[in-house]
């Protein structure tokens, strides 16, 4: 499997190797909406490599299942979708738009850890009670 988001939303990755060869293409993580991410400038070079912060921009769950999923399932790959919240409400949401998806659509990997909020306060990665939460949700 792909590791989360390095497959952008999967159209990018048949240019470079054949997704029905690998277990899963596991998506950058989507919102329930389309979601910005944060503003520019989202990359920066150091000494030692570099720092990114693009906030999980993405299409939205509806517009991803409409526009993105069926060029990726054309290719024969299986897909893990990945979702995003900032709140237990919006994984829910997330996770209701997908229960429609294809078979294809093997399993949903909930992103509870993303640091690119603006409130560290809000990740819900640190708590087991808020995660256990998300993942019930």
């Amino acid at each position: 499997m792909t590791a989360s988001g390095t497959a952008g939303h999967g159209h990018e990755l048949a240019d470079h190797l054949d997704p029905a060869l690998l277990g899963a293409v596991v998506v950058k993580s989507l919102h329930a909406e389309p979601w910005d991410g944060n503003p520019a400038p989202r990359v920066h070079a150091t000494p030692a490599g570099m720092l990114n912060s693009v906030g999980l921009q993405g299409p939205g769950v509806e517009a991803w299942l409409e526009h993105d999923l069926p060029d990726l399932l054309a290719t024969g790959a299986r897909v893990v979708a990945s979702i995003w919240g900032r709140t237990v409400e919006e994984f829910a949401r997330a996770a209701e738009l997908l229960a429609g998806a294809p078979k294809e659509v093997v399993a949903v990997e909930v992103n509870a850890s993303c640091p690119n909020l603006e409130d560290r306060r809000a990740l819900f990665a640190p708590s087991t009670t808020a995660t256990a939460e998300v993942v019930a949700a």
